[in-house]
């Protein structure tokens, strides 16, 4: 059995406007509030791992005992998606940018599974989920800056 959440908003820029904050890895915790660091153990490309590292009590752990993501999608403007190795199961994370009527659809889908999935839910995926509306804001706050240094 799997747990899945999906949140999505509409933000008042472009995809690309959006991209250049999703695209570089080591930015994520500027806009995730989740997030200490993130770094990537080569070129942004599908099959590239990384290194997340949660804020708080969790990253400390995490630093400790956790293994890479993987980046299992990429698509420039469009998609980017991860996979993290939790207790006998793993974490996917699934970024979506759609153009719609002037702006973006954000989409963030998070599916945990594994027989840990509960615990794991309880540790990391109610953060992540609950804190959609403010990793939002912080895109939108960053896509607005890049435009106004872009002109």
């Amino acid at each position: 059995m799997t747990w899945t959440r999906t949140s999505r908003e509409i933000l008042p820029c472009p995809p690309s406007a959006l991209w250049a904050p999703l695209a570089d890895f080591t930015r994520w915790p500027d806009w995730d509030p989740d997030l200490a660091g993130l770094e990537l153990h080569g070129p942004a490309a599908v099959g590239t791992t990384g290194f997340l590292v949660p804020n708080g009590f969790r990253g400390r752990v995490h630093s400790r005992v956790a293994e890479p993501f993987t980046i299992t999608a990429l698509t420039e403007h469009r998609e980017i998606a991860f996979r993290q190795p939790i207790p006998l199961g793993a974490m996917d994370l699934v970024l979506t940018l759609t153009e719609v009527g002037g702006g973006t659809e954000f989409v963030q889908k998070v599916t945990m599974g594994g027989p840990l999935r509960s615990v794991m839910v309880a540790i990391i995926g109610g953060d992540v989920v609950k804190h959609f509306d403010v990793k939002c804001a912080r895109l939108a706050e960053l896509a607005a800056a890049q435009a106004d240094r872009d002109a």
